[in-house]
């Protein structure tokens, strides 16, 4: 089905958009992302994420501004993948929630670090711009089972 998405048609097919340019279809998925690997593409001189392009397509009352309350979040947090069911609406705060552990972490979970003072791990997250201490454990798998834990409790999708 062609849409219409600020003044110009495409169509998804096979889970790729594609942009009709003169009277050839190309394929916006194809274009090589920038840095932290998010795709652009121009529209009328300004440049638009192709997430949001292809949300656009499926939810056309959708407003396409960005902003800290309107955002498009990637759910398996990458952002080559750009298919509708990765797609989801929310807030900067949630989106601030799904990311990636830091790479200079100490554990290999998300939430769980290595506390040499006491000689054991311990969970944290951070709610509302504040870091909580979910405690300490001896066993690292345990301290990332509380945090997912707590992290299921507060995420409000």
């Amino acid at each position: 089905m062609i849409k219409n998405i600020l003044g110009v048609d495409f169509k998804y097919e096979d889970h790729k958009l594609y942009r009709k340019l003169k009277s050839k279809w190309n394929c916006c998925n194809d274009i090589k992302g920038h840095s932290r690997g998010y795709i652009q593409i121009g529209i009328n001189n300004k440049l638009y994420y192709l997430h949001r392009i292809i949300y656009k397509y499926f939810n056309e009352e959708w407003d396409i501004t960005y902003s800290h309350s309107n955002q498009i979040d990637h759910i398996d947090i990458n952002p080559s993948n750009n298919r509708i069911e990765n797609l989801r609406r929310i807030n900067n705060s949630q989106n601030l929630k799904n990311r990636n552990k830091f790479k200079n972490c100490s554990s290999k979970f998300k939430g769980v670090s290595w506390n040499k003072q006491n000689n054991k791990w311990k969970a944290h997250i951070s709610i509302n711009g504040k870091l909580k201490h979910l405690g300490y454990f001896t066993n690292e798998e345990e301290a990332a089972e509380v945090y997912k834990k707590k992290y299921d409790e507060i995420m409000d999708f």
